[in-house]
């Protein structure tokens, strides 16, 4: 159908090869013509649009009171696990930098040891850890390795 000039609205074939009505382009709704925004700026307020607050998660619960002393008891084993690899025979067999703070006597400063990696600064904390380690001996503020200690000396 030939409309006359300017008469627009209803073409043979539109862009899908159909005939009718030129389509539209899809209009998500809202106020006025303007199309509404996508989801995550849903919680922007614009007029005529209804506005609910964010949802808060519920606050986390408190841990319980009976249980002081679990926290202590695996912080200690952590600390004691983790020096007890230090000191193990596969590490020492390539941490070189260990090796060089040991003593003529194969002792490391305890504040040696809590400069490391994965570690506290609180020397009691890791002093009290290691006095039931199999791995690692405790006197006074330095421990070795127990038992094999003299096999990881580097001759100076």
């Amino acid at each position: 159908m030939a409309g006359f000039h300017g008469q627009q609205g209803f073409h043979r074939r539109h862009a899908h090869g159909q005939w009718g009505p030129t389509p539209t382009p899809p209009h998500y709704g809202g106020f006025s013509g303007y199309a509404r925004p996508p989801p995550y700026l849903s919680t922007i307020y614009q007029p005529g649009w209804s506005y609910a607050p964010p949802q808060l998660m519920p606050p986390a619960p408190s841990p319980r009171p009976s249980t002081p002393h679990l926290g202590t008891e695996i912080v200690t084993h952590l600390l004691r696990t983790q020096i007890e690899y230090y000191f193990s025979e596969d590490n020492l067999a390539r941490n070189l930098h260990l090796k060089l703070q040991m003593d003529e006597e194969g002792w490391v400063s305890v504040h040696t040891i809590a400069g490391f990696p994965r570690l506290t600064n609180d020397v009691g904390l890791i002093l009290r850890s290691l006095q039931p380690s199999p791995t690692v001996e405790v006197m006074g503020g330095k421990m070795r390795r127990r038992g094999t200690w003299w096999k990881w000396l580097i001759r100076r």
